[in-house]
């Protein structure tokens, strides 16, 4: 179903509910891929230990692995350069593969970090111009009672004139909230193109796919 139901429930949700919830969706987003950032890369980390693990000395140790898996990664062809010799060459091809591939799934939610950034910015602008169309809005309604003095007056085009002003301003606003609202219809099209993770290749077509949408937005 995805973000079109808020076409479906637009008299159900205000405006300020559909940015709300969008820069709330946006916010976990981010959260989330952060976490698994930090997750990929201490299983690559773990990878490593286990692979290299007589090079690791007590590796096996809680402690120990703790201290290695905070620079293992980082330090990973520096390793394998020094200690790959030693090993079976289908075991280091073996790491090669995991390791890149959990760099690819990493770069992957970095640019994933960078949208969910960025529409969160769009966001907290549009959430602006609300609030700006809502302030001109109160003005509008105190003059009111100035207008219903004037109302017997043959020309009275200037308040139905910014009568409208303010009715295409919430247009205009409405039209931006429902061009934003796409970008997560995009991504749930999108994670369910790539979701065969068993393919290490998917994560750097998604990544594509997601930089394209980040070069839209700029």
């Amino acid at each position: 179903m995805g973000w079109s139901i808020f076409k479906k429930k637009e008299k159900e949700v205000s405006l300020e509910e559909r940015i709300n919830l969008a820069l709330q969706k946006a916010k976990q987003d981010t959260r989330l891929a952060t976490k698994e950032i930090e997750d990929i890369k201490e299983w690559a980390a773990n990878a490593i230990i286990d692979v290299y693990s007589a090079f690791f000395p007590n590796s096996n140790l809680t402690y120990y692995r703790k201290q290695y898996a905070e620079t293992a990664l980082a330090e990973y062809e520096e390793i394998k350069k020094k200690y790959s010799s030693e090993l079976e060459a289908e075991m280091v091809e073996k790491c090669d593969n995991i390791v890149s591939g959990y760099l690819n799934q990493i770069q992957l939610r970095e640019s994933k970090l960078k949208l969910f950034q960025k529409i969160e910015e769009e966001y907290k602008i549009t959430k602006e111009k609300l609030r700006n169309a809502e302030k001109e809005g109160e003005k509008t309604d105190r003059l009111q009672e100035h207008t219903e003095r004037l109302k017997d007056l043959d020309n009275d085009s200037g308040t139905l004139s910014k009568a409208m002003t303010e009715t295409y301003k919430l247009e205009e606003i409405k039209e931006d909230i429902e061009l934003k609202e796409e970008y997560f219809n995009q991504l749930e099209k999108l994670n369910n193109q790539f979701a065969d993770d068993s393919d290490y290749s998917n994560s750097l077509a998604y990544k594509k796919e997601i930089d394209k949408m980040l070069e839209e937005m700029n």
